[in-house]
């Protein structure tokens, strides 16, 4: 059966709709067309856009092999080079396997003092500004931005790249518009765009490479860029190039601070507009953290809070879009996927699929609990993607999550300051526009 087409324009298709906000115009052809669809690019691209689950496992899971990064990926390499998010086939295998070890859990869980002891700072910080309102977005990006430095590079190098967030952002936003605005690349030319997007990747590059020629004279340090230097191939015992790592640790940056900063914005604005599901919280933080500390043994014990965590990445999935683009035809279900077709697998939309969710718009984390719990069947939950590609890197995220909340609760009150408006601004992740005003004084 041939895909369901909504109208597009000549020469442009659906760009305008998309550029425009891209959120509406997949939701609202969901809405008409069903599950899947399909619709154009400039220059009669093909693209396939869907949030029905047998679709996501299949391109995903069970015949990954057929779907290769898209343009869009490409441009990406712009900026990351060929790291994990990027990288394909054999390339794309070796790196995996290189960069692994590094990521397993018990690892990752020597991190976990860092992580708390930076969290307790910034808490302490907070409580000396004794400020009356905070935008939490913007406090969680500069938090995860400190702790995935320094985990990533350690604290004698950490102080070189604490202020590149806005760098980080307007690379974004450049790579966001050359996929979404026609001819922007020529524009892009003129104004001098092009030129501060290449002026800023070779201040990256002087940062990063300087950082690694430093580190091979010295001895391993207890952070991941000596275990990803110490890697070793099992098969030829070669390590990452210079050029490898670079490109791992700007990946990996990119990755594990903003995904973490804005889902913790996003659980905070949960918690404040549910006042019970606030005050469980609260309540399990106490009966936990009795003696008001929290460690590794009492954090795993933080089953609700958990539960939050995963109800806001189903409700505001930092990965709202996951892209792919197929090499040969294909047939998943009774559809028919052509060749070089890109596809737009919507998690944003998915999650809220109300054929797989009840309730699918509503913030329940009960639905995370006990033998129901959709983390047991995730056929419809894709928070870090899925298949042989999965992000290597979902546990450090959802630890150094629970820490920070757990943290954030436990030393202040907070509330929704409700005359500020919310909305998204669906990047490359998924973002508050406005930013997520909240009014808070310290616990007692």
């Amino acid at each position: 059966m041939k895909l369901p087409k909504i109208a597009t324009l000549p020469v442009i298709g659906n760009a305008p709709e998309i550029s425009k906000d891209i959120l509406s115009f997949l939701g609202n052809h969901f809405s008409k067309k069903g599950d899947t669809f399909s619709f154009k690019l400039p220059l009669n691209k093909s693209v396939v856009a869907t949030c029905d689950p047998v679709v996501f496992k299949h391109i995903l899971q069970l015949n990954h092999k057929n779907y290769r990064k898209d343009y869009g990926g490409n441009l990406l390499k712009l900026a990351l080079g060929n790291g994990l998010l990027t990288s394909e086939g054999e390339s794309w295998f070796k790196q995996r396997r290189l960069a692994q070890p590094a990521f397993y859990k018990k690892r990752l869980e020597g991190f976990f003092d860092t992580m708390n002891s930076m969290t307790l700072e910034y808490v302490s910080r907070l409580k000396e500004r004794n400020a009356a309102h905070i935008y939490i977005d913007t406090e969680m990006m500069q938090l995860t931005s400190r702790v995935v430095i320094e985990t990533l590079l350690g604290s004698d190098v950490s102080d070189k790249l604490t202020n590149i967030q806005n760098y980080i952002y307007f690379i974004q936003a450049h790579v966001v518009k050359m996929l979404r605005i026609p001819f922007y690349n020529l524009w892009a030319k003129v104004n001098g765009t092009e030129k501060q997007f290449d002026d800023t990747l070779r201040m990256f590059d002087h940062i990063l490479y300087e950082i690694i020629n430093k580190r091979k004279d010295q001895p391993p340090k207890n952070d991941l860029l000596s275990m990803l230097m110490d890697a070793r191939d099992e098969d030829t015992g070669e390590g990452m190039s210079d050029k490898q790592l670079r490109d791992e640790l700007l990946t990996i940056y990119l990755a594990g601070h903003e995904t973490s900063g804005y889902t913790l914005a996003w659980a905070m604005y949960n918690l404040c507009m549910h006042p019970e599901a606030y005050k469980k919280a609260k309540e399990e933080l106490r009966s936990v953290m009795t003696d008001g500390k929290l460690t590794i043994e009492n954090y795993k014990q933080l089953v609700y809070l958990k539960c939050v965590i995963d109800e806001t990445l189903r409700l505001y999935p930092t990965a709202y879009i996951l892209t792919r683009e197929s090499k040969e035809v294909d047939m998943v279900k009774d559809l028919e996927i052509p060749s070089k077709t890109l596809i737009v697998l919507s998690t944003y939309f998915l999650h809220r699929n109300p054929a797989y969710w009840q309730k699918p718009d509503e913030f329940i984390p009960e639905r995370f609990e006990g033998t129901n719990n959709p983390l047991l069947n995730s056929d419809a939950y894709y928070p870090f993607g899925g298949g042989p590609r999965m992000c290597i890197g979902f546990y450090f995220a959802t630890m150094e999550i629970t820490i920070v909340l757990a943290q954030l609760l436990y030393h202040f009150d907070f509330e929704l300051d409700k005359g500020h408006e919310v909305a998204f601004e669906p990047l490359v992740t998924l973002k508050p526009k406005y930013g997520i005003k909240l009014k808070l004084k310290t616990s007692t």
